[in-house]
């Protein structure tokens, strides 16, 4: 008899990278859901006896699930696949029920490894099939981003011995007005911001990290600057991005293989200074934003990463090898 499987993640990247890596030949029935609201509708249903749960995703959340899990007694074996490696995060999942805590990308002999000492594997048949699951190039691209987030976000936390709230990435196309508009605020009055250029391998952009003027009396306390004045504000602001922005772009190079050769970063505090530029040519460009919530500081940093038009073909390329995306 086939066991039911539930595997919940908002990405359907993510999924598929799930569904891959089962064993081969499990004899399982899955169900896949899109956000937390299903995946609960999918366990009360009883088609979760073992689960693999994301965290950060819309409707509710994986520890919201976890929650309705521990408070409606469901039977079911939560296993946490996140891009949040954040020491918190980890320790909190536990707390509430999961049986283990897998980082993505997901390692295929890791989740086998889980399945095996809970003993739900039974005898594989290699005459069944895997799961298949359509990906799209921007789904693709948005889990990319949630990864190097996720280990954004870690780096700042062992910085700074707090947490951090992730948002859920998001990838869109901005052609040059919408660009124009999304540096004029960057560039604004009362806006502090970090820009950093980045290329490698045919890819090329712009990192731009926005942080309200009203943050930098708690950044300079975050960062526990010894400097006084514009110039601990500055310094708490650069030090910020170089975390977020050079992680992040390290995380994004990491899962693609390559190498990204970094810009010198250029800060605007409150507004005064060069203005910010796209980095690359006019057209089309690819954006994604996102955003992090820091520590008891509430202290809140917009991102966004601009990849020029010219970057797009070889991005889709590598996402073509990576898992068969059309």
């Amino acid at each position: 008899m086939s066991i039911p499987v539930i595997i919940c993640d908002d990405s359907s990247f993510a999924r598929k990278q799930i569904a891959r890596a089962l064993p081969k030949g499990w004899d399982i029935e899955v169900t896949f859901a899109t956000n937390g609201r299903e995946g609960i509708a999918a366990l009360e249903a009883g088609k979760g006896d073992i689960l693999f749960l994301d965290l950060t995703m819309p409707e509710v959340d994986g520890f919201g699930v976890l929650e309705h899990i521990r408070a409606h007694d469901i039977n079911t074996l939560p296993i946490v696949v996140s891009g949040d490696i954040q020491p918190e995060s980890h320790a909190r999942v536990m707390a509430l029920g999961a049986v283990a805590f897998i980082h993505k990308p997901v390692d295929a002999g890791e989740l086998t490894a889980v399945l095996d000492d809970y003993g739900v594997l039974g005898v594989l048949d290699d005459s069944i099939a895997p799961p298949e699951v359509e990906v799209g190039f921007y789904d693709w691209l948005q889990e990319i981003a949630n990864v190097a987030m996720g280990r954004a976000a870690d780096l700042l936390t062992h910085l700074i011995d707090d947490q951090v709230e992730l948002s859920i990435p998001r990838v869109s196309a901005m052609g040059d007005g919408a660009l124009d508009a999304a540096l004029a605020a960057a560039n604004g009055h009362g806006v502090s911001s970090v820009s950093q250029g980045f290329i490698g391998a045919g890819i090329a952009g712009e990192a731009l990290l926005q942080l309200d003027e009203r943050y930098l009396p708690a950044a300079v306390r975050l960062m526990k600057s010894r400097e006084e004045g514009g110039d601990a504000e500055l310094g708490a602001l650069i030090d910020i991005a170089n975390v977020l922005l050079g992680a992040f772009l390290r995380g994004i190079a990491d899962q693609l293989h390559m190498h990204f050769s970094l810009g010198h970063p250029r800060a605007r505090l409150h507004g005064q200074g060069q203005p910010l530029r796209g980095g690359g040519a006019a057209g089309e460009s690819l954006c994604i934003e996102l955003s992090y919530v820091i520590g008891d500081q509430l202290l809140r940093c917009e991102q966004r990463v601009l990849i020029s038009e010219a970057s797009i073909a070889p991005l889709r390329e590598r996402a073509e090898l990576a898992m068969d995306i059309d």
